[in-house]
């Protein structure tokens, strides 16, 4: 019952002693850190000594007649949780292809490695009493306690009794090692990765901004058919200023390449989002490009066949309420803004057919 209790408590110790370190790296220096500190260290050596005086106490109970049996079943015990625990490690491979699901790998491998610290007391625990058993009990005890069906010499049985546990022993010491071998190198890829794929995520998050800001802009552009003609000149002037602007995206977009490239020969494999997310990227950058090309030719082909040097523009500048203004099918005709009516004939000639 007490046990229970005190597994009960178990994540409630865990979460704070986290929480409590979390705090003392915000605080360092400061007195505030030194008083929680010793409060936490304080906290964490009344809780092992609970946890000791725990397994203490069930070790003394278990210290029977029926001891070698319940040390072999309890090495057992530990020797499945360990094969348990190894195969539960096993299939948190591989690394993920994405941020997102990396950090939960991480999140969990850190639950899984809170179950071993829990766990560590009690291996410590069940080696230190084979060893005090085998080195207190003499060779009469162990015979005794020895009952295998079948016959052996008597000077055979209490040696075999030794040497099995001393062999489920040393198989959970070298599990246990193993087990945490193999958690300390899982926890080394997971740490890896994410600093990688944090550093890609980043990169991408980056262009998408510019992009978005780049696409803004484009957006608001008016058709070049509703564009006036004694403005096509400065529109082009103020695309291609654009056009300079957002030219250095471009190194933003090789450095989203170069970094999405180097998994590519890494164990880490991108996942489709983010080989979508790189592909979508690549493909508005692309689609960028091409509407401002688009929209330089459009514009010298309207100033080219409506501008000054063109058949269709008058030498008569207008005058008075008028407004020079080209259709969407790029014909030339005239916003009177008092009488807010339009017209095809260009003012001069229209006085000249009335002269006429």
């Amino acid at each position: 019952e007490l046990q229970k209790e005190i597994e009960t408590h178990t994540d409630i110790f865990h979460s704070l002693d986290e929480s409590g370190q979390k705090i003392l790296r915000s605080l360092e220096g400061s007195e505030d850190a030194a008083l929680l500190q010793r409060r936490l260290d304080n906290m964490n050596i009344r809780w092992s000594e609970l946890r000791k005086k725990s397994l203490n106490i069930r070790s003394h109970l278990e210290a029977s007649s029926d001891q070698w049996r319940r040390i072999h079943l309890s090495l057992q015990e530990l020797l499945a949780w360990l094969q348990l625990k190894e195969d539960e490690l096993k299939r948190q491979a591989p690394i993920g292809g994405d941020l997102p699901t990396v950090q939960a790998q991480n999140d969990n491998h850190r639950a899984f490695k809170r179950e071993l610290k829990t766990k560590e007391p009690v291996i410590l625990s069940a080696l230190e009493t084979v060893r005090i058993f085998l080195a207190e009990q003499p060779l009469e005890g162990l015979e005794k306690l020895y009952q295998e069906p079948r016959e052996l010499p008597p000077g055979e049985r209490p040696q075999n009794v030794t040497r099995l546990l001393r062999r489920q022993a040393d198989e959970v010491k070298s599990e246990w090692d193993k087990l945490n071998l193999q958690s300390a190198d899982w926890q080394k890829k997971i740490d890896e990765a994410l600093e990688r794929l944090q550093e890609l995520q980043e990169a991408m998050d980056e262009l998408d901004l510019k992009l978005c800001h780049a696409e803004a802009v484009k957006g608001s552009w008016q058709p070049v058919g509703d564009l006036l003609i004694d403005s096509l000149q400065d529109h082009l002037e103020k695309l291609k200023a654009y056009q300079a602007e957002i030219a250095p995206l471009k190194e933003n977009v090789n450095n989203v390449n170069d970094l999405a490239h180097q998994f590519t020969s890494s164990e880490i494999k991108l996942s489709p989002y983010s080989l979508n997310h790189v592909e979508d990227l690549n493909g508005r950058w692309k689609l960028l490009q091409v509407a401002i090309d688009e929209r330089i030719r459009q514009l010298h082909e309207a100033h080219r066949d409506f501008g000054p040097t063109s058949q269709h523009f008058l030498s008569t500048s207008v005058q008075g309420p008028w407004e020079r203004a080209i259709s969407p099918n790029k014909v030339p005709y005239y916003i009177n803004h008092e009488t807010q009516t339009t017209c095809w004939d260009h003012p001069k000639m229209t006085e000249l057919y009335q002269s006429l």
